[in-house]
């Protein structure tokens, strides 16, 4: 027997998904969401898919095509590597994902004033956290590639 093999496979592929450790994932995700009386997890994971979905739009208007998305225990996560991207494109695909939750935290924070519920705080709260923390300048996340992609770009017309 492989080693691994009684976990199943380390990888399998749904058309553009890529599931990391999928048996591993969901029984962490069955456990995390059992546990998770207060519904923030919940509310947490609604705002990092809704984060991936403005990176897959702004993909899908630059590429007209889906991106490759690994699925993992650590999240979602679009493959870019290999895609030919201009740093201009870079920038907006890699602003695109805190630009989504700034935009719903917005929404929210008009909601809030009208009417606020315990949801409605803990949404505002997942969309500014979680945009705050994409926006650090560490790798892999948001942040660190917008910082990249804004020098590719000084350099490019400082060669004009």
């Amino acid at each position: 027997m492989k080693p691994g093999a009684f976990f199943g496979p380390r990888r399998v592929r749904a058309g553009c998904l890529v599931f990391q450790d999928p048996l591993f994932l969901c029984a962490a995700l069955y456990l995390l969401l059992y546990f998770d009386g207060g519904g923030f997890l919940r509310i947490s994971l609604l705002a990092a898919v809704l984060h991936e979905c403005g990176h897959i739009l702004i993909f899908c208007g630059i590429k007209r095509r889906l991106p490759r998305i690994l699925v993992g225990i650590t999240g979602l996560s679009m493959r870019t590597r290999g895609e030919n991207l201009t740093p201009g494109q870079t920038f907006l695909l890699a602003a695109a994902g805190p630009g989504t939750n700034l935009l719903l935290a917005g929404i929210w924070y008009g909601r809030i004033c009208i009417r606020a519920t315990l949801w409605d705080d803990a949404f505002l709260a997942a969309n500014v956290l979680l945009a705050g923390f994409n926006l650090l300048p560490v790798p892999p996340l948001d942040g660190a590639r917008m910082i990249g992609a804004a020098r590719d770009v000084m350099r490019n017309r400082r060669q004009k």
